[in-house]
């Protein structure tokens, strides 16, 4: 198996790890609509197709497998189960509401937080298996939680460049207004 016990500290930490995906899409209500989260950059996924990957990881693969593992006498085989990058679907010409996707991500990691701590100690040591290799419990939500870090940290990354590009527009057009009026002075 392993060689690391999961203690009740590691649990603690990746319970609050779970969490912080429900407290960022609950923060990024207030500023998504401040972008356009609907535009795809080049060689990349736009942001609402990212929450949605995430959503989508979450309810279909990861905790279903959660249960299942803890739930069942028999292990738990990863190669048997279609991987969420593989069932994911995204129409990017479907009407969009970003505020209930963040809702609905935040909805479902409240549910997902509240599965996890409701494990026993003793079961994050359960093993699952992927490539006829073991890997525990734990470290199979540790994987889900790193991907959605990443995922997280390219979504604000791409607000960033957006905000930038937002401002940089800003100011073209403030100075062309300015030497618009320099040019034009109007009479008083």
């Amino acid at each position: 198996m392993t060689d690391h016990n999961v203690t009740q500290d590691d649990l603690n930490n990746l319970i609050e790890d779970v969490t912080y995906l429900q407290d960022e899409a609950e923060a990024m209500q207030y500023v998504i609509d401040s972008v356009p989260y609907d535009k795809s950059p080049p060689e990349g996924r736009s942001i609402a197709e990212m929450l949605l990957i995430i959503d989508h990881a979450q309810i279909s693969y990861y905790r279903p497998l959660i249960e299942e593992a803890v739930d069942s006498n028999d292990p738990v085989n990863l190669d048997n189960v279609t991987h969420f990058r593989d069932s994911f679907e995204y129409n990017e010409d479907e009407d969009l509401d970003i505020q209930k996707v963040l809702r609905k991500l935040a909805k479902h990691r409240a549910g997902l937080a509240n599965t996890i701590d409701n494990i026993p100690l003793i079961d994050w040591e359960t093993v699952v298996y992927r490539n006829n290799q073991e890997v525990t419990l734990f470290n199979f939500v540790r994987e889900m939680i790193r991907f959605e870090r990443t995922t997280l940290n390219d979504i604000a990354d791409q607000i960033m460049v957006l905000k930038k590009d937002q401002q940089h527009k800003r100011e073209i057009q403030n100075r062309r207004e300015q030497r618009e009026n320099q040019h034009h002075p109007q009479n008083s």
